[in-house]
């Protein structure tokens, strides 16, 4: 199972990478802003200078298909980072988007129901986030409901890595691994 950190911060990033448990590391525009960041190209340059293998998911932000692929695009293009995987919301859009970016890898994040999961698997997103935290916090059983997707994915022999994320405590990330997920997404206060 694979380790990402849920962070912009450049101290946390080397803080746990030292410990050598890290695959990747998760970040959003909240996160950009907190950690002081102007820009996605920043962020990514500075992320590097002390995370150098792994994987680093930025969001492609947009409110259309284009403008979701044009920014993936610019971030691939100026950041020159050949290890970026571009967090792409789950919608109509995103979709569309998704499934033009095949030479991009892709993380359809904001995954809510079944149903989304699997049209984000359809077109052939790597990752899936579903948001634990998130969905705990409405009543759901968010772990069944992990459980479940991996379950699908392994049926259908479906392709995409199920990465756990909106964890708001160490049993999620427990029990995250029991129910099969790839990869849990952690952020530093956990």
């Amino acid at each position: 199972m694979d380790i990402f950190l849920d962070t912009a911060d450049v101290k946390a990033i080397l803080k746990y990478n030292n410990l050598g448990v890290l695959t990747g590391v998760t970040t959003n525009p909240t996160l950009l802003k907190h950690a002081g960041f102007s820009s996605d190209i920043e962020m990514i340059k500075e992320i590097r200078e002390v995370f150098q293998k792994g994987e680093i998911h930025v969001e492609a932000f947009g409110e259309s298909s284009n403008e979701i692929i044009e920014n993936a695009k610019r971030i691939k293009n100026k950041s020159g980072d050949a290890n970026l995987v571009f967090k792409i919301p789950f919608s109509e859009e995103g979709i569309c988007a998704c499934n033009t970016l095949k030479d991009y890898k892709t993380n359809m994040h904001l995954i809510f129901s079944h149903n989304q999961a699997l049209l984000a698997a359809s077109v052939k997103s790597d990752y899936i986030c579903p948001l634990v935290g998130r969905l705990d916090d409405s009543g759901h059983d968010a772990l069944l409901f992990v459980q479940e997707i991996v379950n699908t994915f392994k049926i259908h022999r479906l392709s995409p890595k199920v990465m756990v994320s909106s964890i708001r405590h160490p049993m999620h990330v427990i029990k995250s691994y029991k129910a099969g997920a790839d990869a849990v997404t952690i952020p530093v206060n956990v």
